[in-house]
């Protein structure tokens, strides 16, 4: 994948924006039209250009909106810049607190954590269905519904985990030929004794892994949630 590309599908927000960009040719085409013509005073063709062309910049940008991968790196595009991470750079990517300009959006927001601390907050945040004041549609800011924001999240988690897996395969230092009389391990033996070192069945990663998911969301406390992670790694 060389190419930038958002990795999920477009929320209702950015798919009104594209509609709203595209309507923008019809105003614009009429003006021209009579202009042309001359119905349109200089100063007033002057002045709705100006105006289209600044809600065309705006719509398109809003209509960009989002978070790109690429084989190199993710990319935060917000309203005004653009914020771009290589995949060695990328510590975490979590959801993290909404905040504009140090003040807490009541809700969350996927979070690109850099290796040198640094935070990278994306415009993708999570709207409620039921609180229309946290899930309100906001200029430079989409807040999608729960379900779509925990899909984006845990796909983008997956792109970072490929990313890892190619670079420590791309770094790894090559095979090194075994010594004279050592034994050798199979690929096999080798898969069983990481299961055996971690002592969880592929069962129990995926309770886990889904527990992770509700904790995440709110669903779970954290008392439930260590509760219930106790006794997931206390089963046999």
């Amino acid at each position: 994948m060389r190419r930038w590309e958002r990795p999920y599908s477009l929320d209702i927000a950015t798919a009104f924006a594209v509609l709203g960009l595209a309507a923008v040719a019809v105003p614009a085409t009429v003006l021209v039209i009579m202009y042309v013509r001359g119905e349109l005073p200089a100063p007033l063709a002057i002045f709705f250009a100006v105006w289209l062309a600044g809600g065309t910049v705006g719509t398109a940008r809003q209509a960009m909106l989002g978070v790109y991968v690429s084989d190199g790196g993710i990319r935060s595009r917000s309203l005004l810049h653009t914020t771009t991470v290589p995949w060695a750079s990328v510590a975490e990517i979590h959801s993290g607190t909404a905040t504009v300009a140090g003040l807490d959006m009541g809700r969350p927001a996927i979070v690109i954590e850099r290796t040198d601390g640094t935070r990278v907050q994306t415009p993708l945040q999570r709207g409620d269905l039921f609180r229309p004041f946290t899930f309100r549609p906001e200029l430079g800011r989409l807040a999608t519904w729960p379900e779509h924001y925990d899909e984006i999240l845990t796909t983008l988690r997956a792109h970072h985990r490929d990313a890892q897996r190619r670079q420590a395969v791309s770094s790894g230092p090559p095979a090194q030929p075994p010594a004279a009389g050592r034994p050798t391990t199979s690929s096999a033996e080798a898969g069983r004794a990481r299961t055996a070192r971690d002592g969880l069945t592929a069962e129990q990663r995926r309770d886990i892994h889904a527990l992770t998911r509700q904790h995440e969301r709110g669903a779970v406390s954290d008392a439930e949630f260590a509760a219930e992670m106790a006794r997931i790694r206390d089963l046999d």
